[in-house]
């Protein structure tokens, strides 16, 4: 697990960089965030690591947008079927600037209709990932990896010229 830990330093690091929002209104942003379930992204890792009893690696990289905020919890719902560890990377002052990040376990992977898939794209390590734009509002890129599926997700209205390309540069970062 210190691998892992070790492997998200450079996302935490890249919000040290960031210019932040207005203390009071950052303190409302993220309180509403606490309060329905979020907490840190090392915290939530660790959560969701026991939860699901194996090593989970997140992406070295991130979509070439500024984000202020960035949260993570573990949906665990009745049974084991739904549940899934849960990251959000937002921008308190860009509401467009929205990553999402989505992992569970492959025996409960979500199915994607043949007609929902826009493209399917071959990844550096051989695997097959689907490209989707089913998802109101979000570009989304889904793959396997170390009997896991991910699910990246980012609102198509950011500024970025490519998220598909983005959304394979940043799964391909995951090791």
């Amino acid at each position: 697990m210190r691998k892992t830990i070790i492997v998200m330093l450079p996302i935490v690091a890249s919000f040290l960089s960031e210019p932040f929002v207005s203390s009071a209104v950052e303190k409302d942003f993220e309180e509403y965030y606490v309060d329905i379930g979020y907490t840190d992204i090392a915290t939530a890792l660790i959560d969701g690591q026991k939860h699901f009893k194996t090593d989970i690696s997140l992406p070295s990289k991130l979509p070439g947008i500024s984000f202020t905020h960035a949260f993570g919890r573990l949906n665990d719902l009745d049974g084991e079927v739904d549940d899934e560890l849960e990251f959000e990377f937002l921008n308190a002052q860009k509401d467009q600037n929205h990553f999402k990040i989505l992992i569970k376990p492959v025996q409960y992977k979500e199915k994607f209709e043949e007609k929902n898939i826009k493209q399917k794209i071959k990844m550096n390590n051989g695997s097959e990932a689907i490209y989707s734009k089913s998802l109101t509002g979000f570009d989304t890129l889904v793959f396997e990896k170390n009997n896991l599926q991910y699910i990246l997700s980012m609102d198509e209205s950011s500024n970025l010229k490519s998220s598909m390309d983005s959304l394979v540069e940043i799964a391909n970062s995951v090791k």
